[in-house]
């Protein structure tokens, strides 16, 4: 911690504290008793007293505090902020790092980042604090402390039992805010973005890519994600600054769901931003509780758009035929894993048979896919540099 800080602490936390030695005068004059004999009746000899009245004490113990508060007529904290008002640089840097310590303990959950790799395992608590304040891009931890109390969280907070699902939430939320989407939202544009995109599925390296750059000039931001431990979400849908942002994430490593995972989400954004407006987000998670009534329609909107029940109706008698699977896929004009995913999902649904295991030869990875949309991966510097990535990436025609 550097003098500045020092100073700004000094300055900022004690600047209200009261003068205990004119406070303790005043108590003598309206007693009418002498300073010997008040000490005596407190209990606090007289060098102990004149330690903490200078705030030259190191450590003032406890009881002497509370008693002079007692005296005085004022409040324990008042008493501490004014016996810490002198102390040294050295000792107010002790008490900083002890504050950090707490928030870094009551926020994060520092075993599972440290696993991560985000945090090095060695790292004492300035390392961690400054860490995790180059990442979200705040100056201070007082910065980071008000922004836990923002609008984000405000109706929202029952659902951060886990820390590692915040943490995930508020990255997130920071890429959004440093690409800061220019494009005003255009829900019509939106609608023929959406008539035109399922072709560009059969493009596994750029198409997800192009479609997320014309979501972009119509005020849609998508972000990528990859999930933390404990953070088994499909995606989430946020409003900022008015403007819908979507993030998808590398859940079950699989093409085809990260395809139907932007249609869902775009669907929330079609018909449920005034709800999510009011939260703040919204994740996809199938062992989330829907308490909107707002997940189904939304799947159900993903599935038939890239194949709905009466055309699985037809392949599934083909599914173990490639060429035949393959065809429909052209016809469909979509990529053939869209096929496969799609029994997987009948199958699960509608005879509670489950299929997930099966086709990966034919099913690709997702990560060529999110590659190209720079994925938050947790060892990036900070999340302005993300930001800044992507904001090249999709202004770039």
């Amino acid at each position: 911690m550097d003098n500045f800080e020092i100073d700004r602490l000094l300055n900022s936390a004690f600047e209200d504290a009261p003068d205990l030695r004119r406070l303790f005068n005043k108590k003598l004059e309206e007693y009418d008793i002498a300073k010997s004999k008040a000490l005596t009746f407190l209990g606090i000899d007289k060098d102990v007293f004149e330690d903490i009245i200078s705030g030259s004490a190191k450590q003032p113990n406890l009881i002497h505090v509370v008693k002079l508060a007692e005296f005085l007529g004022i409040g324990l904290q008042q008493v501490v902020a004014a016996t810490m008002k002198e102390q040294s640089a050295e000792t107010i840097a002790s008490l900083e790092k002890s504050r950090n310590a707490v928030f870094l303990l009551k926020h994060f959950d520092i075993k599972k980042l440290t696993s991560l790799g985000f945090i090095d395992k060695n790292a004492d608590v300035n390392e961690i604090t400054n860490r995790l304040l180059q990442f979200f891009g705040y100056k201070s931890i007082n910065e980071f402390e008000i922004s836990q109390e923002a609008p984000l969280y405000s109706r929202t907070k029952a659902m951060f039992t886990d820390k590692m699902m915040k943490f995930w939430v508020d990255s997130a939320y920071r890429v959004f805010k440093g690409i800061a989407n220019p494009h005003e939202y255009n829900r019509e544009a939106l609608k023929g973005i959406i008539v035109k995109a399922k072709p560009y599925s059969q493009d596994v390296n750029n198409g997800l890519l192009t479609v997320c750059k014309a979501l972009y000039h119509c005020g849609v931001t998508v972000i990528a994600q990859e999930l933390l431990p404990t953070t088994q979400v499909r995606g989430g849908t946020f409003v900022i600054n008015g403007k819908p942002c979507i993030v998808l994430t590398d859940y079950r490593k699989s093409y085809p769901t990260v395809w139907t995972t932007l249609m869902h989400e775009l669907h929330h954004v079609l018909y449920d931003l005034e709800v999510i407006e009011k939260t703040k987000f919204h994740l996809t998670d199938e062992g989330r509780p829907d308490l909107f009534l707002i997940e189904d329609k939304a799947n159900e909107f993903a599935m038939d758009y890239f194949c709905d029940v009466d055309k699985y109706n037809f392949i599934k008698h083909h599914i173990h035929n490639k060429y035949q699977v393959d065809r429909f896929a052209k016809q469909l004009q979509v990529h053939p894993s869209m096929i496969y995913n799609a029994f997987q999902f009948y199958q699960q649904k509608l005879h509670s048979k489950n299929y997930w295991g099966a086709f990966k030869e034919e099913i690709p990875k997702n990560t060529l896919a999110l590659e190209k949309l720079n994925p938050v991966s947790w060892k990036e510097e900070s999340i302005q540099q993300v930001a800044e990535k992507l904001k090249i990436v999709f202004e770039v025609n």
